[in-house]
């Protein structure tokens, strides 16, 4: 009995592990200009405990991946797929990926339960001599409807990923970041 119950409570204590993906655009259209443009993508996760991404019930969820790397992974791919050319030596521009908060939350009731993810990113466009040329904070909520016997790992996972997601598409909907990329120095 004792076994059972130190198994059991093993189990809670154990952190619930999710993953962070990021799915890029489809179908997007390369920017005028884009391929004479070098950049360098750095991302940052500047989260107080980069391994924690919320709670479901008792049990502590954390990443199975690293938050910022996935994050400029996103930024690397959407601006690879405008026609950028992506450098890591010396860049005319360098976009840096701040994640500054990644949580997510169950929530349930006998007629609904979802997971709801939340995201804080700041992002800057930094041009040579350090003269910051674009500087934007986004705050994304995104919320997945589990389905019947859906997976609680994947669930979860899908929340996060979609307020990534969501703060990606924002940043590349505004044309001041763009226009920042572009700018001839």
């Amino acid at each position: 009995m004792l076994l059972m119950i130190t198994a059991v409570g093993g189990c809670l204590m154990s952190p619930m592990s999710v993953p962070i993906t990021y799915q890029p655009e489809s179908n997007v259209t390369p920017v005028p200009g884009a391929s004479s443009v070098r950049v360098r993508v750095v991302g940052e996760d500047q989260r107080a405990n980069t391994n924690s991404v919320g709670q479901y019930d008792q049990q502590s969820v954390v990443t199975s991946n690293n938050v910022g790397d996935t994050a400029r992974d996103a930024v690397q791919s959407e601006l690879r797929a405008r026609g950028f050319v992506i450098d890591n030596g010396p860049a005319t521009a360098e976009v840096r990926v701040q994640v500054l908060r990644l949580n997510g939350h169950f929530i349930s009731s006998l007629f609904y339960s979802s997971y709801t993810a939340e995201l804080e990113m700041h992002v800057e466009v930094v041009r040579p001599g350090k003269v910051i040329a674009y500087a934007q904070s986004f705050d994304e909520t995104a919320t997945t409807h589990p389905a019947v016997f859906g997976s609680v790992s994947r669930d979860f996972g899908d929340a996060l990923s979609g307020a990534l997601e969501q703060g990606v598409a924002k940043l590349f909907d505004d044309p001041a970041f763009m226009n920042a990329l572009l700018a001839k120095p």
